[in-house]
């Protein structure tokens, strides 16, 4: 039998499906150490071209282990940018709203660049948002294709290595990674596992030169109102204009102090590069977009038909995040565009607030009526008032003798 160095050779050598299988195989097998994930990450980060920086240039970037609701890949980047650093952020779509597919719902916005391309853009406004594909990590591309079609998307030494590989590929000295831990979490079901997966994140990253921390956070509640891609921009324009409600500001804070535990690693000798406005409007331009654009793409979401989902009884409220990703993703799969945008959600309440029956919950948007009306009982199923909550934001959970 071959071991998993052995396996990892094969794929990079033959990039195969077969050889892709024996890897993931070999992966869920739970047994990998740090060394491994380095060697499948440093295999799929040669894959492609790869970027590389002066010394003294400090570049860093923050991830995410995915799970609805946060921002943090897009605001990330600016708080990074904002303490100095450069910022070259390679990443995948997300499901059902990464930061990618969140900037590629702006006209002009484009989402691969070659490497020379992401050079021009990194010299002009020192942070690039780009896919990995054909140019950079396309092994990883593939793999990452191969583990959704597969349904072996949430093994955790997987994941550690397809996020470190593009950290390798962008020839990053500093790396953050937001560990969003929920029974369906990529880095593990549970705190105890992601906190083990994160570990040998960090200790793999070390061995590729590359310092790195983890946050571990609690994804089965959400982190904020604005759910799906549209809303994450709705969500942006609200912090950019300094109108966000008490709920979207805590998760800006909690973004902030992720990026600023990146920076303590290695802290750059210049600050202060700008507001997070300016910033974002500076990488949506270098990159095609405008900034007229997004404020209309803003208006014309926020005055779309919003359909109201509310409370059957008195009690405390439930929302079953997995199942609003579930019919997110697959209200989306219905349309043939790269990005589509069928649904987004903005929670009324926050999860674990007692509510009275009739109470709106949540408003859906739709643009299509057919969307709504196919998707409306399973979008609503995800709110319930119940009379006990197993876990509810700040309580992770309850244990019985």
């Amino acid at each position: 039998m071959k071991t998993a160095l052995e396996l990892i050779s094969d794929l990079a050598r033959w990039q195969s499906d077969s050889a892709m299988a024996a890897v993931i195989a070999s992966a869920a097998t739970g047994s990998w150490d740090k060394a491994e994930i380095h060697a499948l990450a440093k295999a799929l980060a040669n894959s492609g071209a790869t970027l590389d920086f002066p010394s003294d240039l400090p570049t860093a970037d923050l991830a995410s282990t995915g799970a609805p609701s946060s921002l943090s890949t897009l605001l990330c980047p600016l708080f990074l940018r904002e303490l100095g650093f450069v910022v070259p952020k390679l990443g995948v779509a997300g499901r059902p709203a990464g930061g990618i597919d969140v900037l590629a719902q702006l006209d002009g916005y484009r989402t691969t660049l070659s490497i020379e391309e992401a050079r021009r853009v990194l010299d002009r406004c020192g942070y690039a948002h780009f896919l990995a594909g054909p140019t950079f990590a396309p092994l990883d591309a593939a793999l990452f294709l191969y583990r959704q079609n597969a349904g072996a998307q949430n093994i955790p030494a997987l994941a550690a290595a397809s996020i470190l590989a593009k950290k390798i590929a962008c020839g990053l000295s500093l790396a953050g990674l937001d560990v969003r831990v929920a029974p369906h979490g990529n880095f593990g079901g549970d705190f105890c596992a992601a906190r083990h997966t994160a570990d040998l994140f960090c200790g793999a990253a070390r061995i590729a030169g590359i310092a790195a921390v983890a946050a571990l956070s609690d994804a089965r509640v959400p982190y904020q109102p604005y759910i799906g891609r549209g809303e994450s921009l709705l969500a942006l324009r609200l912090i950019f204009e300094e109108r966000a409600d008490t709920w979207l500001k805590e998760h800006l804070d909690h973004c902030h102090l992720m990026a600023a535990h990146v920076a303590a690693l290695h802290p750059p000798a210049a600050i202060s590069k700008g507001t997070l406005a300016k910033l974002f409007f500076e990488n949506v331009e270098a990159q095609g977009g405008s900034e007229r654009s997004f404020y209309e793409r803003t208006d014309t979401l926020a005055q779309a038909i919003q359909h109201e989902v509310r409370a059957d009884r008195d009690g405390f409220l439930s929302i079953d995040l997995l199942g609003l990703r579930t019919a997110i993703v697959s209200a989306n799969k219905r349309n043939n565009a790269q990005f589509p945008d069928e649904l987004g959600v903005r929670l009324r309440q926050r999860p674990g607030a007692y509510v009275a029956a009739g109470e709106l919950l949540a408003t859906v948007r739709s643009e299509k009526k057919q969307t709504w009306e196919h998707y409306q009982q399973s979008l609503k199923a995800c709110f319930k008032a119940v009379d006990l909550l197993n876990h509810s934001s700040g309580i992770e959970e309850f244990v019985r003798a």
